[in-house]
C-alpha cells in the first residue's frame, strides 16, 4: 500500500484504500517496489537531490516503510545544476557496474575515469579516458565551495600523481567507480574517510 506523507491539505483529497492520510509535508512512505529512480520520477525531483536528502538511506535496500525525505523543488534552477543532475542521473543508472582498470563500457565494466568520461559525454562533453587529463580540466574549487557535478580527485594511490576521479553529489558523498571496499561505481562518503583524506588532490569544475 502506497502511502503518501503529504501536508494535512493535500492529504484529505488522497485515499489510500479508502482512508485519507494526514501527515508531515514533504516525505514519503516507500514500498518494496520503489528504487531512488521510481521515486525522483513520482515527485519530478532530481535524483541526486533526493540522494543527498536521504543521506541515512542504503540506495540498494529501499523496502516497504523506509521514510524518504523529498526535497523541495526550487522554483527555476541554474543552467549548471540542469546539466550537473542529468550527468549524475546517467551515472547513477551504472550503480552497481563492476570495476574493471581500463573499462569503459555501460552495464559491463569501468574504471573511474572511463566512468566519469561516460556520464559526462552523454550530455556533450568531450572528455578523455585519463583522470589525470580530467584534472587539468576546468577550474579549481576549494573544498569548502564544493556542488553536485564537480570533479574530485586522488592522487598517489596505484600510481604516482592524480590516480582517481570521481563526481561529487553534495552533503560529502561522491559517485565513482572505485576499490575500496567493493569494486563497483557505488556511492561513498567522501572527507571523514581515512583514506580519502590522505589521498585527496582537490576538485575541478567542468560543468558552469
Amino acid at each position: 500500500m502506497r502511502k503518501f506523507i503529504l501536508s494535512s491539505v493535500m492529504a484529505t483529497s488522497l485515499l489510500f484504500s479508502g482512508i485519507a492520510t494526514a501527515a508531515p509535508s514533504n516525505q514519503y512512505i516507500a514500498t518494496d517496489a520503489d528504487t531512488f529512480w521510481t521515486i525522483s520520477q513520482k515527485f519530478n525531483v532530481s535524483l541526486s537531490d533526493l540522494i543527498v536528502s536521504n543521506p541515512n538511506v542504503n540506495e540498494r535496500n529501499i523496502y516497504a516503510g523506509v521514510v524518504i525525505n523529498i526535497p523541495v523543488k526550487a522554483p527555476i534552477k541554474q543552467s549548471w545544476e540542469v546539466k550537473a543532475d542529468a550527468i549524475i542521473a546517467t551515472g547513477m543508472k551504472q550503480l552497481g557496474t563492476p570495476y574493471v582498470f581500463g573499462g569503459n563500457t555501460p552495464y559491463v565494466a569501468f574504471d573511474c575515469s572511463g566512468f566519469v568520461q561516460y556520464a559526462f559525454n552523454q550530455h556533450g562533453f568531450n572528455l578523455l579516458h585519463s583522470s589525470l587529463l580530467l584534472s587539468q580540466l576546468g577550474t579549481p574549487v576549494d573544498k569548502s565551495n564544493l556542488r553536485k557535478g564537480d570533479l574530485i580527485f586522488l592522487q598517489d594511490t596505484y600510481t604516482t600523481g592524480v590516480s582517481h576521479v570521481g563526481i561529487y553529489l553534495g552533503n560529502n558523498k561522491i559517485l565513482q567507480a572505485g576499490t575500496m571496499g567493493t569494486r563497483e561505481v557505488k556511492i561513498s562518503t567522501f572527507f571523514g574517510t581515512p583514506y580519502y583524506d590522505a589521498h585527496y588532490w582537490g576538485a575541478r569544475r567542468l560543468i558552469n
